[in-house]
Parts: C-alpha cells; sequence; structure tokens
C-alpha cells in the first residue's frame, strides 16, 4: 500500500482523471483525499475548491 498525491486534471462524471502520478496502470485506488496546501507537505500548491472558501483557523492556549 502506498501514499500518492496526483494533480487532478478532469472530472467526468464518476471519472475522474489525475496527471503526475507514481503508479501502475491497473493499480486498485483504495480512497481519495483533497490535498490542503495550509495543511500537507507542498507549500505553494493550489486546491482549487478550498482555495475560494475562507478558514477559520483556531489556535489552542
Amino acid at each position: 500500500m502506498g501514499l500518492s498525491v496526483v494533480r487532478l486534471t478532469k472530472i467526468d462524471g464518476l471519472t475522474l482523471r489525475v496527471a503526475d502520478t507514481d503508479i501502475l496502470d491497473g493499480t486498485p485506488l483504495l480512497d481519495i483525499k483533497p490535498y490542503i496546501p495550509d495543511i500537507d507537505s507542498f507549500p505553494g500548491s493550489r486546491a482549487g475548491w478550498f482555495d475560494a472558501n475562507t478558514v477559520e483557523r483556531k489556535i489552542a492556549d
């Protein structure tokens, strides 16, 4: 089992088209998670839908 970060290029009905993968054709996909630049590991990346939303951050004392 592995973890890959990919670029979503197109949504075609129930099919997601991705690029920049490091997986082989036919590899089963178990789960999909959104990429959120503020809490993930690729600074300066874009998250499309998430960029348009403002997030209120709370910091614990």
